[in-house]
């Protein structure tokens, strides 16, 4: 389960891994948490489309907006128990979702709800009509803020797919768009910057483009000869 705050930040941040995921056979489902109704550019209805077209681009099986409030993405109990609801009914192993710390407060907020909300799923009191499930990863991707990431996931023959995907967005990443933003313009665009991110953990890693990963809990590695091909 990919998580993002808006509908293009699972784009942004990881779809190199989820077009990776996807040609490896591995299902994968995105969630956007609000609809982007506070964005500079595009109606809730035209960023949908995009989110729906990024997504068949990506090869993810379904995408569902929760549609709670864009800048308010709050750690309430009720958006919890959605997110719990999602987890428990698509029952994921694996969930990215942000970085927990970021410029924007919603991609703040959205690790902080991942983490209550998959906790939550796997208690059995908690909407008992559903039975438990927690993912057993969180992995967190970056946005606005990158740190030194624990692994890099080679993403080099993904990245025009992760690339058209974004494009996808184009109320977001367009340069014909009403109003400029930083998302947009200049050598310093949201485009300029994820691309130079991407190379720079890729020339880390000796590849063309990487996507970077942290956790909290240390991974665990049951066959230590695998750890020979990265």
């Amino acid at each position: 389960m990919a998580i993002g705050a808006h509908p293009d930040d699972v784009e942004v941040g990881a779809g190199g891994l989820v077009a990776r995921f996807v040609h490896q056979g591995i299902r994968v489902g995105i969630v956007d948490l609000a609809a982007g109704e506070m964005s500079t550019n595009g109606t809730v209805e035209e960023r949908r489309q995009e989110a729906q077209r990024a997504a068949l681009m990506l090869g993810a099986v379904w995408r569902k907006c929760l549609g709670l409030p864009d800048r308010d993405i709050a750690l309430i109990k009720e958006n919890v128990q959605a997110l719990v609801t999602l987890i428990r009914e698509s029952k994921p192993q694996l969930i990215i979702c942000p970085y927990w710390e970021d410029r924007h407060p919603d991609h703040v907020n959205a690790a902080k709800l991942t983490a209550e909300a998959n906790f939550d799923a796997g208690l059995k009191r908690i909407a008992p009509h559903l039975p438990p499930h927690r993912a057993k990863y969180i992995w967190h991707y970056f946005l606005s803020t990158a740190v030194e990431p624990q692994f890099v996931v080679d993403v080099s023959p993904f990245y025009e797919i992760k690339r058209a995907a974004i494009k996808a967005h184009q109320t977001q990443f367009g340069k014909d768009r009403e109003q400029q933003t930083f998302l947009n313009t200049g050598p310093g665009s949201m485009l300029s910057i994820i691309e130079s991110r991407d190379r720079f953990y890729g020339a880390r890693t000796g590849c063309m483009y990487g996507e970077g990963f942290i956790t909290t809990a240390p991974l665990a590695v049951k066959d230590p000869s695998l750890l020979m091909g990265v």
